[in-house]
């Protein structure tokens, strides 16, 4: 199973992203969401950080502090809480890091 974190601004409309990526994913995945500056407390366990396009400027931080791979969530998908979209280009990323 993959651990999947989103790190985004407040970690409050991310939420409801994270739910439906989880429901989505049928198993495969847990998804939670945590804003940027608590997202340090919950590093264990993840396998890859998504990060929320609102705070793209600070993913080359993240991937330097959090030791996990991580990536932006596209925008567009973003926008219209593409779950299944968003969590294929997850997966994607995750087996192209391996």
């Amino acid at each position: 199973m993959l651990n999947i974190l989103i790190v985004c601004n407040a970690g409050m409309s991310s939420g409801i992203l994270a739910r439906k990526m989880q429901d989505s994913s049928n198993g495969k995945a847990t998804v939670k969401a945590v804003g940027v500056s608590e997202y340090q407390e919950h590093l264990e366990n993840v396998d890859m950080i998504l990060v929320g396009p609102q705070i793209r400027f600070q993913l080359k931080d993240i991937q330097e502090n959090a030791g996990v791979p991580a990536t932006t969530i596209d925008m567009p998908k973003y926008g219209i809480m593409d779950a299944e979209g968003i969590l294929k280009d997850a997966l994607q990323f995750h087996e192209g890091d391996e």
